[in-house]
């Protein structure tokens, strides 16, 4: 019998950059760390996982500065790292995973959304016990 709780795991990440600089970037699953490094402003995080689990994203790097807004307070140039696709055993998560079920937790604040422009940490949950349940929950 196949074991559904054990899957891959794929996040795929794009980088806005400041300066010729980006944000620094490690991914924590189950006591390891690993630092994911860009190439071109993507890159692309791979792990064998075991459901139910979370995953953390470690984000620094950033300084104050490091966002310029034009006078009518639009974003011009921004250091960020945005999480672009989820995927576990090549199923796509959904566009409302990716924007309402990933906290972000900064400095002074506390969000959901796959846009990371602070320091601090995100928390992605996978709460289901088997792939398909994850994969197909529907999510309000």
């Amino acid at each position: 019998m196949q074991d559904f709780a054990n899957c891959v795991l794929k996040i795929g990440f794009k980088y806005g950059y400041y300066n010729n600089r980006s944000m620094l970037v490690t991914v924590e699953y189950n006591n390891q760390v690993d630092e994911i490094v860009p190439k071109d402003g993507v890159a692309i995080y791979t792990q064998k996982i075991h459901l139910p689990t979370s995953i953390k994203i470690n984000t620094s790097g950033k300084q104050p500065n490091d966002t310029t807004v034009d006078n009518n307070g639009n974003i011009v140039e921004d250091m960020f790292v945005e999480i672009v696709s989820i995927e576990l055993d090549s199923f796509h998560m959904s566009d409302l995973f990716l924007h309402q079920k990933i906290k972000i937790y900064g400095q002074d604040e506390t969000y959901n959304t796959n846009y990371i422009g602070v320091n601090g940490h995100a928390v992605i949950e996978f709460s289901e016990e088997n792939i398909f349940a994850q994969v197909c929950k529907k999510w309000e």
